[in-house]
């Protein structure tokens, strides 16, 4: 008989949350809870959560919003650090487990099931949001970005509070769209940083290999096909990677390289400019001479003899 998945994990339901005299309820699908009131954390309040002999399958979706102090999680096996401004979306159906919490950690958290507050009206963004939140849980929030968000919670703490009437689900579903929302564009702002920084890291490294293979061939090889082949590159691409990189074109490093490599031989005494273009592989002096003197504004006959 195959084991059921689900049951190597303990499944961690709403109601098995540890809530304060602080948590409001409405209709067994939405809590808001918060310690920021409360004592320092002691230990033996949370060991159950912490580092467990089994990790959490968490049957809910949770809202961390976190204003003090540190958790560190691990999360769908990445492990994440929850601290002073950044928010954690913890999504239904993930496992996840607690590894330490600070004695000065503070948070509110909304606690909700998904199908009440997402389906239905939901927005454009969420299918993509819930994709970038499996690879980026804990988002990073400006300190106004926090106390926006802390109104919102502010706001569905009192709405619970008041008398419900027919339109409080709704009320409650809107704040709810806009903390997701405002969590949403922060996460976004960070991810295109990421990329562009690592676009310009691969770039980097592009641009440190291309000079390595200079360095390595220049003597013989002066063409940049040659060199973007090497690298697996088309020639266009390789030009336009080293010119982003260092504002300066492919060819101008090759041509440096090899003009550099001359005048150390032209000046050393030993060689004519014959054994120079030689060894520099070039067809014949005269090419080399062209060559030089396209590049320096004069012969290598006349930089030999100065």
């Amino acid at each position: 008989m195959k084991n059921n998945p689900s049951k190597l994990f303990n499944e961690l339901e709403m109601v098995m949350l540890p809530i304060s005299e602080q948590a409001l309820s409405f209709e067994d699908e939405l809590m808001l809870d918060d310690n920021f009131n409360s004592p320092p954390i002691e230990q033996e309040e949370v060991e159950p959560y912490i580092a467990p002999a089994r990790p959490f399958k968490i049957m809910f979706s949770m809202i961390q919003i976190c204003t003090k102090g540190h958790m560190r999680i691990r999360y769908n096996l990445q492990e994440y650090e929850i601290k002073e401004n950044t928010a954690a979306i913890i999504l239904p159906n993930s496992i996840g487990e607690c590894i330490e919490i600070s004695k000065d950690f503070q948070m509110a958290f909304i606690t909700y099931k998904e199908d009440n507050y997402m389906n239905g009206h939901t927005s454009s963004y969420s299918a993509e949001f819930r994709n970038t939140l499996t690879r980026q849980a804990v988002i990073n929030l400006p300190e106004e970005k926090t106390e926006e968000m802390l109104a919102l919670y502010r706001m569905m703490r009192k709405r619970i509070a008041e008398p419900h009437t027919k339109f409080t689900h709704e009320a409650l579903k809107g704040y709810m769209q806009v903390i997701l929302a405002s969590c949403y564009e922060e996460l976004s702002k960070e991810l295109q940083i990421t990329e562009v920084k690592n676009r310009e890291n691969r770039q980097k490294r592009l641009f440190d290999r291309f000079l390595t293979l200079v360095r390595k061939n220049y003597t013989k090889e002066r063409s940049v096909t040659f060199y973007a082949d090497e690298m697996c590159l088309t020639p266009k691409y390789l030009s336009q990677v080293i010119f982003q990189t260092s504002g300066r074109h492919a060819g101008e490093w090759i041509k440096d390289q090899v003009i550099m490599e001359a005048k150390i031989l032209l000046k050393s005494g030993k060689y004519t400019v014959q054994q120079v273009s030689d060894q520099l592989n070039f067809a014949n002096p005269s090419f080399f001479g062209k060559y030089f003197k396209a590049a320096t504004g004069q012969s290598p006959k006349k930089y030999q003899k100065e």
